[in-house]
């Protein structure tokens, strides 16, 4: 018997660009409110009464644990909105039995609810350890589109990626998709999820739509949830490791443990320049438009009729702008390192335990502002694509360590480093037991590429007597 080919789920977006066909925006947005809506009380409905049931089981009104059935929930919800005025050639357009289709709510139920009410997440809530899940009304909709009946992602004869969004009776709302402005990597995926036109598996298959609305822009998006294979016969040796440093003079430092091959101040140093390029205007033009907002409406250079909040608005755009920015360089640095890995078919990635470094991360290069948690989670999930395992280490000690011979230079620590550097040279790390010489972000790195480093460490400062 064949065994399974092993894959993994992912999400790509696509922003739902207009109506096809005769269909206004004003119809479509109308439907997709009104779809949104139902799916909001539906999903609260059934939240509210599988907490009730374990509730009457805990107490002893119950006999067993009964499991929400959805189809209940949207035959009911179809019933409270007739009741609560809701025409019902209205109610027809969705379901002439129930509030929704089957196809919106049996992916509610598949892909939000499960998880949600479950024992063990009541257990927690009723324990305090968790508060009692609701939704709110600008959640997503979810559409399966998993089955061969249903609607998937098509190209047009004109070049158009187009979709029918199956949230009520036919003739269901179909919408054409931005595709012009996509960047390679979202491309290639479009391009293989359309190639797969019956989503036979082993392929790039389409598993649920979800349809939600941006709040500042009003933009409507679709995301597509998917299922991609990973390549399990990829030889990579788990004992060849990758470290990855959050550098002090370069955004990154990657080494790795059974060489010298590196990622550092040379492949780096133009992205770094682009970072710092990148943090100061973000900072200037939010400083300008923020002395804009707190203008008083009575001075010549005020535009009468406009106060605070309509001044601060272009906060809001230049907030989106920063956010693409910052997730493009991100991109580009874990692509980088994964890429580095893939090279010298290195099986583990160790990465830095963030949460031990709250305290030094003003300290590093990237600490400055950046998205240093959005970054090792790019990194984690690339891996993960390339079947590659991540680890999380503890750093301390790992840039005052001697990457040579293991001694720990216990003076080495960011104050000794501002002081000895000068006229933008960096301070080198130098072994006060073997000196041994090397750039400091490369030791930190090679050190976090040690295989059991963790415990290494504590050896050592237990025979040098060092707290750890």
């Amino acid at each position: 018997m064949a065994k399974k080919a092993k894959t993994m789920f992912k999400v790509t977006n696509f922003r739902i660009l207009k109506p096809a066909g005769d269909m206004t925006w004003k119809e479509l947005g109308q439907l997709l409110r009104d779809a949104r809506y139902r799916t909001f009380r539906m999903a609260n409905l059934a939240l509210s009464e599988a907490y009730l049931n374990f509730y009457l089981l805990k107490k002893g009104d119950l006999k067993e644990y009964k499991n929400v059935k959805i189809g209940q929930i949207a035959k009911r919800l179809r019933d409270m909105l007739i009741e609560e005025g809701v025409d019902e050639e209205v109610q027809n357009r969705f379901s002439p039995k129930v509030a929704l289709p089957a196809y919106v709510y049996s992916a509610l139920d598949q892909f939000k609810l499960r998880g949600l009410t479950s024992k063990s997440n009541w257990k927690k809530v009723l324990r305090g350890q968790a508060s009692l899940p609701t939704f709110r009304l600008n959640m997503s909709v979810p559409i399966r589109c998993d089955k061969p009946e249903h609607r998937r992602l098509e190209k047009t004869e004109n070049g158009n990626v187009e979709v029918d969004l199956m949230i009520c009776r036919k003739p269901y709302p179909r919408v054409v998709l931005e595709t012009l402005k996509l960047d390679g990597s979202s491309k290639a995926i479009l391009d293989r999820l359309l190639e797969n036109e019956d989503n036979s598996p082993g392929n790039y298959r389409q598993r649920c739509f979800e349809v939600k609305q941006n709040p500042r822009s009003n933009d409507w998006w679709l995301y597509v949830t998917y299922e991609m294979p990973v390549d399990k016969d990829k030889k990579l040796d788990p004992k060849v490791i990758v470290g990855v440093d959050l550098g002090f003079s370069v955004p990154l430092y990657v080494a790795i443990n059974n060489g010298h091959a590196r990622l550092g101040r040379r492949h780096f140093q133009a992205l770094g320049k682009r970072i710092h390029n990148l943090q100061n205007q973000v900072l200037a033009r939010r400083r300008s438009i923020q002395r804009g907002g707190q203008v008083n409406l009575s001075h010549s250079t005020s535009r009468s009729g406009h106060g605070r909040k309509r001044k601060l608005q272009p906060t809001e755009k230049l907030q989106q702008k920063i956010n693409s920015a910052y997730s493009t360089l991100n991109h580009q640095l874990s692509s980088s390192v994964i890429d580095f890995a893939n090279n010298h078919k290195a099986g583990t990635i160790q990465i830095e335990d963030l949460e031990t470094l709250k305290e030094q991360l003003t300290g590093t290069y990237i600490g400055r502002q950046w998205r240093y948690y959005q970054l090792q989670q790019f990194i984690e999930y690339k891996a993960k694509e390339n079947s590659i395992t991540v680890k999380k280490i503890n750093p301390k000690y790992t840039s005052r360590r001697c990457s040579m011979c293991g001694h720990i230079h216990a003076d080495f620590d960011r104050t000794f480093r501002d002081r000895s550097s000068n006229k933008g040279f960096v301070t080198k790390f130098i072994c006060p037991e073997c000196n041994f010489e090397a750039d400091p972000d490369y030791n930190a790195a090679k050190n976090i590429s040690t295989l059991d480093i963790e415990n290494k460490i504590k050896l050592q400062c237990k025979k040098q007597k060092i707290d750890y």
